[in-house]
């Protein structure tokens, strides 16, 4: 099991639709209106409110589909791996051929933009491809191996939470911890991980600070839940990396 580090730029691995009828006075009452025109009425008013119903539904969806269709796409086929960030993000593609041995199992990250010079961190999201090995039997395996790895670190690593997640559609685990490893850093981090093939482990880490944490996490989640892993891609890959910890 590996635990990678990789400093870069500071990165460590390791629609509101107003009420039309809020201004609309309320029918009065009156003798002289005959039933037949209180049916007219209402159902002109039915009508209306069905109408409006549709436009205020059609707006909301293409609000919806003009932010989704805002976030670019990155592809890499050799990895199976599709998905969606955020525009003003940028991407390091480190690695592109799984079958070129490697010393790290990074395949990409994705940055934040900087906020100026006194940003010391940029929030990233660090894509990592591992195997196929044949110690990564399953996800329960590899579960186990990460934990008992994060353990045994120093205590600039601790765990606060963890669960079970899905990536990608498939059974996947979470893992929330904090990292004081960088000086004058408290990173909050977030890692999802799953296992395809009995052989290879798919890992998502997103890194912040903790004041922007919070600020990132939605944009992160549409990020990971954009994930798409063609898992044919990997299965004609032989066991040729020799991964070390960087």
């Amino acid at each position: 099991m590996e635990l990678l580090f990789y400093n870069n730029d500071g990165v460590e691995t390791f629609i509101h639709v107003q009420n039309p009828y809020s201004t609309m006075k309320p029918f009065e009452n009156s003798r002289t209106v005959s039933s037949k025109n209180t049916k007219i009425t209402g159902s002109i008013f039915l009508a209306l409110t069905i109408q409006l119903s549709l436009v205020s539904f059609g707006l909301s969806q293409s609000t919806f589909a003009q932010v989704d269709e805002a976030f670019k796409t990155y592809e890499n086929p050799e990895f199976g791996l599709t998905l969606t960030y955020p525009p003003n993000w940028t991407v390091d593609e480190i690695r592109t051929d799984p079958a070129a041995p490697s010393n790290n199992s990074i395949v990409a990250i994705f940055k934040s933009p900087s906020q100026g010079e006194n940003d010391k961190y940029l929030e990233n999201v660090i894509i990592n491809v591992q195997g196929p090995r044949p110690e990564i039997a399953s996800l329960e395996t590899y579960t186990q191996n990460s934990v008992k790895a994060f353990n045994n670190m120093s205590d600039t690593i601790k765990i606060t939470k963890q669960g079970e997640d899905t990536l990608a559609g498939v059974p996947a685990h979470q893992l929330l911890y904090t990292s004081t490893g960088i000086p004058g850093l408290n990173l909050e981090k977030m890692q999802v991980f799953t296992v395809l093939n009995n052989n290879t482990a798919y890992v998502v880490t997103f890194g912040a600070e903790a004041a922007e944490y919070d600020k990132n996490i939605q944009d992160v989640e549409k990020m990971i839940n954009s994930i798409k892993i063609d898992r044919e891609a990997m299965q004609s890959v032989q066991e040729n990396q020799e991964d070390k910890p960087t």
